[in-house]
């Protein structure tokens, strides 16, 4: 028994010491940022490379050409007949309504008079 306690107090007299932590987590961002760093500069010197666009020069100080000026009326009639057709939609739709609703009244009026007709006979 003596035995026993001696062993105990000895160990929990030695200090323990843990194995200490390994830095592959600070490696890995520290690599991860110098990438980032190194594509940010390679974005930013293509950028400065690259040639500047110009732009178009357009023959437009004399006014519209007669070819942009036809394709306008063009466009403005085929707007307007576009229109047209819609408008046209709309109202054969709202008859389209009115004819099944006098439709069906006309269902249900011949129903109840065949239904009055039926009476009489028996």
């Amino acid at each position: 028994m003596g035995f026993r306690r001696s062993v105990h107090r000895d160990l929990t007299r030695v200090g323990l010491t843990l194995a200490p932590q390994r830095r592959a987590g600070r490696g890995l961002g520290v690599a991860a940022l110098f990438v980032a760093a190194a594509f940010a500069a390679g974005v930013g010197a293509s950028e400065l490379l690259r040639e500047p666009v110009k732009a178009p020069v357009a023959a437009l100080a004399s006014g519209p050409s007669a070819e942009v000026v036809q394709l306008r009326e063009r466009l403005e009639q085929a707007s307007l007949a576009l229109r047209v057709a819609d408008a046209r939609s709309a109202e054969l739709e709202h008859q389209i309504d009115a004819l099944n609703q006098k439709l069906s009244q006309s269902q249900d009026e011949l129903t109840f008079f065949r239904k009055a007709r039926e009476s009489r006979k028996h």
